[in-house]
Order: C-alpha cells, then structure tokens, then sequence
C-alpha cells in the first residue's frame, strides 16, 4: 500500500507513473494525489512490537490530502549493470503475499543501490544482484540510522527452473557504541563477520563482540516447472548474531522464520485457472523456552523495522502467522480471485492473540487497453488489544467487522 494510507470513509488516490529506458539511463517518477476523509474510528493501544500492525491509525481524526512523488527513481547502467539512487520501494523474496526481508507494503524510503537492474544471462545461467544503502530518519551524527543490504539471485532456466536467493540486511546506527557512526560505516557492515566469536576486535561491539544493530538473514530456494504452470518455494531466515557455528548447530530454530507456498497456473488442465496458499511464521521457536530469543522486528530504536508507520518486510509482524489461500481465473480478458487469509498477532506473548480472518475479491477488465478493477475485502478480527480486559468493540471478545472496497482504472500507453 506505501503512501495510501486511506482511513474510515472515503478516500481518493490519482498517480502518473512515467518511464524511460535506454542503453545507459534508466529512470520512473510518479508524482500522486491523495485525499481522505478519515472519519474518527475506535484507536485501540498496541504497545512496542504490535504499535506499527497495518490497521494502526496513522493520522489524526479528520480529511486529509497528502501528495509527492510516490516513486523517483534514476539508474546508469551498461550491460544489465547500473548504479543509481531511488525511493521505490522493493520486494525482495518468491511470495507474492509475504516476504522476510523487503515488501511494498510501506513508503519508499531514499537509497543508493548498485546491481543489476535486469537479469545477467550466461546460456541457462541467470543472476540477479542488488546493493543498497540508505538512511531512515533525517538526524546527525550517531542519532542517525541506516539499512544496508546486499541481496542476490542465482537461476537456472531449463524445463525446470531453480532459484536460490540470499539477503542479508542491516540496521544500524542510533545508539552509543564508544565509536563515530557513519554513513561510511553502515556501508561495509555487510562484510563483517558471521558469527559473534569472531568479532569481538570490532569497535563498535563493546560486548563480547555484541553490537546493538538489528541484523536479519534469509535465504530462499524457488522451483517452478514452466510446462506445467507450477511455482513451490520455502524462505528461512534468522534474526540473531550466532555466537559460533556451534551455537547454529546445536539450536538451528533459534530466532528463525520461515515462508512456504505454491502456485499452480493452469489448474484442472484449464490455461485461465490459478490456485495457490501461502503461509508465514514468525512465531518463537521451541528454544525460546529456555534462551532468550529475539522476536523478528522487535527493535524499538529502529521503529520495529517500520517506515513512515509501516513494516517494510513481512505485514503481520512480530510473533505472527500468516495464511494466504487462493483460487480464481485469470485471464487476458478478465480476472476474477477470490482469496481467504487467516492471521494471528501475538501468538505467543499474548494471552489470548488477535485473529484476523479476511475474504477478499480482486476484479480486473480490460477494455480497449483500460483496466478496470475492483477489489473488495471483508475482515472479522476477534481479541483485538489481545486481552478481554482491553475492550475496544464488542463487550466480550473485541471484535470488529470491516468491510472495504476500491475501484480503480489504469492505462498504459508507450511511446
């Protein structure tokens, strides 16, 4: 969703979306518009981990209009290889509902980014690559903070394809660690070492070869069988600074999340016909029981991994799982995907977690190169707040139903 945050009652987004590419520049910028009349609605307190959930109220009471560039973007490149800066955001991982590392689902925030920005191809070999650095928040000096990540995919395209990724990011900066923190500094932390016991000479890890930043590793295998129509993948990732290779494994759960799902293109032998699930963990491992173990996006100076109000990576958040079920046509004509998507907030920390159970509708019709679309979605969440002393709704459980609908029109014309 990025900027279109839209609350209770009407709203209206309007965007013009121009790109150009070439042999050496490539650049998108997309000024928007958005209006929104934000009637007031029942504001339930979340604290910490849980603050930056999707449904949080992110203006205050009231129509607002906000408008900008939802997207600049400007690359130089040669040979599928570019350098550039940009403010689109990204979406790193197989899903198509979820991932561990980067999603659309907040703003874009400005980055330096050096890579390919197309697929290098040697015979049946493919390899995607992209560095980028940027700074979250508009501070000086060891105030400020940064994310720096290195993500990669190789390929091999053949009756079957076979894809392994790997990301491994990096929040840094915002805290005091005896040393001056830079830009320059966040830069090279993708270089550090992988486990703590061979960092204990940094400067910048005080203790024990510890440092404050918020690390994340992930990694994914993506199987598709083109013939058939058939996509199956698995994301893992950790969220912690292995003591040693020991420590991994002896206690490879500690701090993971994992991501499964497939798609099916053509299902019952019909061309038009797409079925699929996905399903997101993100809750504590066994061996939380008896070490501490770090939830996914639970550092409060990095604004538990979120951007301008919303998590950058997997939606549902800390101590979550998430359920995504799919079936419907899709054709050139027209699609019609019904969906079902269960999930859960606070499953362990809570006494009771939030349940979130949604149907949604997504419609599109192509006439004379105008997409027309319409989305409807129905949601039921019970225990919200997590406790039945928390009453935000209904008396017993609260409970909330909502429903929300969007029409939309696009074009795309090339010159």
């Amino acid at each position: 969703m990025d900027v279109r945050f839209i609350g209770k009652g009407r709203g209206w987004f309007q965007g013009l979306n121009i790109s150009y590419y070439n042999d050496f520049i490539a650049f998108s910028v997309e000024p928007y518009w958005l209006s929104s009349a934000n009637d007031s609605a029942m504001v339930f307190a979340r604290s910490g981990m849980f603050s930056v959930l999707n449904d949080s109220h992110m203006k205050p009471d009231g129509q607002f209009i906000s408008s900008g560039f939802r997207e600049a973007q400007l690359y130089l490149h040669l040979w599928g290889l570019g350098i550039g800066i940009s403010n689109a955001n990204m979406w790193w991982g197989p899903g198509i509902h979820s991932t561990l590392s980067m999603t659309n689902n907040s703003e874009g925030f400005y980055n330096y980014m050096l890579g390919t920005i197309r697929e290098l191809r040697w015979g049946k070999a493919g390899l995607n690559f992209r560095y980028t650095l940027g700074q979250l928040n508009e501070e000086t000096g060891n105030d400020a903070t940064y994310f720096t990540a290195i993500t990669g995919i190789i390929s091999y395209h053949g009756n079957t394809d076979l894809s392994i990724g790997l990301s491994r990011n990096y929040l840094s900066g915002g805290y005091d660690v005896g040393v001056d923190w830079s830009l320059q500094d966040a830069a090279n932390l993708i270089w550090e070492a992988l486990y703590v016991e061979d960092k204990v000479d940094y400067a910048y890890t005080p203790i024990w070869g510890h440092d404050p930043w918020d690390q994340t590793i992930s990694g994914f295998v993506s199987i598709s069988v083109p013939a058939s129509g058939f996509t199956v993948f698995l994301e893992l990732g950790t969220n912690d600074h292995r003591a040693s290779w020991g420590d991994l494994l002896s206690q490879p759960d500690h701090a993971i999340a994992t991501i499964i799902g497939f798609r099916k293109y053509g299902f019952f032998d019909n061309p038009d016909l797409v079925f699929g699930f996905e399903y997101a963990r993100l809750i504590q491992a066994y061996s939380h029981v008896f070490r501490i173990s770090p939830n996914w996006y639970d550092r409060g100076g990095y604004d538990y991994s979120s951007y301008e109000g919303r998590r950058w990576a997997a939606h549902s958040g800390a101590d979550s799982d998430d359920f995504l079920l799919f079936f419907g046509y899709m054709g050139d004509k027209w699609t019609f995907i019904p969906g079902f998507n269960y999930e859960r907030h606070g499953v362990i920390y809570a006494r009771v977690p939030e349940v979130k159970m949604e149907f949604r509708l997504d419609t599109r019709y192509n006439y004379k190169d105008f997409w027309f679309n319409l989305y409807y979605e129905y949601q039921h969440e019970q225990h919200l707040g997590f406790t039945k002393d928390n009453v935000f709704f209904d008396e017993a459980t609260g409970t909330r139903f909502t429903n929300t609908i969007m029409f939309g029109i696009e074009k795309v014309l090339y010159f």
